[in-house]
């Protein structure tokens, strides 16, 4: 069995390089998104909250995907969006990796976009921990809630909604339907995510605007 065949995101898809914003106005336009990073009035999709909304079933409910759901569409996925620490690249927080045995077992003979939203957005590695404030990526879109650093509070809002449009022009440019990513992360947390210090509830800002627009995402803790 062959391992997972990785694109290089600087040769193959240039905007998402570390310290390159790319071409924001056009895909943002494209995404439906204002100027100011949040859906706009004509085509976004609300969730109970405001936000963007998970994607809805045929009987209209916005249930996310059981965990076997999930994993299957993971299984059955040929180009699956993947965070870059899981796959061993050391562009955590803290200048480490999250390298995953289990991660790369499930992505075997799959062709792997790996991503960063912080990296590619410009934040440096390492960097200050960020937690969401005021709610999860959800209401981050929504204009109810913050990244900020942990220690300073210095507002990194932008630059995390900045690596989310990325992560989804690269999965939209590859044609990936399915992201495996990092949980409890403010960018790629898919069921848990540390808002004001505390792990509680909900999803990361990378991962509420990829829902958002049609893509499953499971989590490393998924599988």
């Amino acid at each position: 069995m062959s391992g997972p065949k990785t694109f290089d995101p600087e040769s193959e898809f240039p905007s998402a390089a570390p310290g390159n914003d790319g071409d924001v106005q056009p895909l943002e336009a494209a995404l439906g998104l204002a100027n100011d990073g949040v859906f706009s009035d004509e085509q976004q999709s609300t969730g109970p909250l405001g936000g963007p909304a998970a994607p809805r079933d045929k009987q209209g409910s916005t249930a996310l995907p059981s965990q076997a759901e999930r994993v299957t569409a993971l299984q059955e996925a040929r180009v699956v969006l993947v965070s870059a620490c899981l796959l061993g690249e050391a562009c955590r927080y803290d200048g480490r990796s999250q390298r995953s045995e289990r991660v790369l077992a499930a992505l075997a003979d799959k062709d792997v976009i790996p991503v960063c939203p912080e990296v590619a957005s410009g934040l440096p590695v390492p960097r200050p921990p960020v937690d969401l404030r005021g709610g999860t990526g959800v209401d981050v879109w929504a204009g109810r809630a913050v990244a900020v650093e942990r220690a300073a509070g210095t507002d990194r809002t932008e630059a995390f909604q900045q690596g989310a449009r990325l992560a989804l022009e690269a999965a939209q440019r590859f044609g990936a339907t399915v992201a495996l990513l990092k949980e409890k992360s403010p960018s790629c947390g898919s069921q848990r995510v540390y808002e004001s210090g505390q792990l509680r509830a909900g999803e990361g800002i990378t991962t509420a605007l990829l829902r958002a627009k049609g893509v499953t995402v499971l989590s490393d803790e998924d599988l």
